[in-house]
């Protein structure tokens, strides 16, 4: 099959828009610096795409800053973001794959037409999120997600369940995360807090450190 430049360029733009929205899911807004991160480019080409995305009313951008998506940009956005979850749905749950890989192979995957992922989500029971616990698109959310909050919100002393773990576009920050055994429904404990990042108890009495970035990315609720 041959891919038209038409098509590239599209591809190439909606990625943006996914990246931009994942962006705002954990910090509320996408700085250019860490977009730069986040796709793999440079500064350069950051600038003119954004430039792009602005002409086209996909964004609000402002200079220096970072941008947010527009109303029109949030609808395409969200729509990538459905295919995306639900096809991690599918590669978890019905092949068995790696939560890391599926995420990976899953972001091949959501260019692929509509019509296929609304005939994949009815197949599999119409599910309200994905593998790490992020709501589909489209669908109500877990009474647990609504009321859930990043691991920075807690004090010390709180053990919380995590409920959902925010994903990136390479999925470099679920890969370290479930790295060090932090995975939907774990029990942690909030130990103490310093200059590095947090220390938190898992696995009845294992201690592990986790940078503030990641702490933002960890979503949980209250167990006492």
């Amino acid at each position: 099959m041959v891919v038209r430049n038409s098509d590239r360029s599209l591809r190439a733009l909606e990625d943006y828009l996914m990246a931009i929205y994942r962006l705002e899911e954990i910090f509320g807004e996408a700085r250019t610096t860490v977009l730069t991160n986040e796709l793999g480019v440079k500064p350069a080409t950051i600038s003119k795409t954004v430039s792009k995305l602005a002409e086209k009313n996909l964004i609000v951008w402002e200079p220096y800053r970072g941008v947010k998506l527009s109303e029109k940009g949030r609808a395409i956005a969200e729509r990538i973001v459905r295919r995306h979850r639900i096809a991690e749905y599918f590669l978890v749950n019905v092949l068995n794959m790696d939560a890391v890989k599926a995420h990976r192979y899953a972001h091949m995957m959501e260019h692929l037409p509509e019509e296929f992922f609304d005939k994949l989500y009815d197949f599999l029971g119409r599910p309200l999120t994905c593998p790490h616990g992020n709501p589909i698109p489209g669908a109500t959310p877990p009474s647990d997600i609504i009321g859930a909050k990043p691991l920075l919100k807690f004090s010390t002393g709180s053990i919380i369940r995590v409920v959902r773990i925010f994903c990136t576009v390479g999925g470099e920050v679920i890969a370290d995360i479930y790295k060090l055994g932090i995975e939907i429904n774990k029990k942690i404990k909030i130990l103490y807090s310093d200059e590095k990042g947090m220390v938190l108890e898992i696995n009845d009495g294992e201690k592990v450190l986790i940078d503030y970035r990641y702490a933002l990315a960890i979503y949980g609720i209250p167990l006492m």
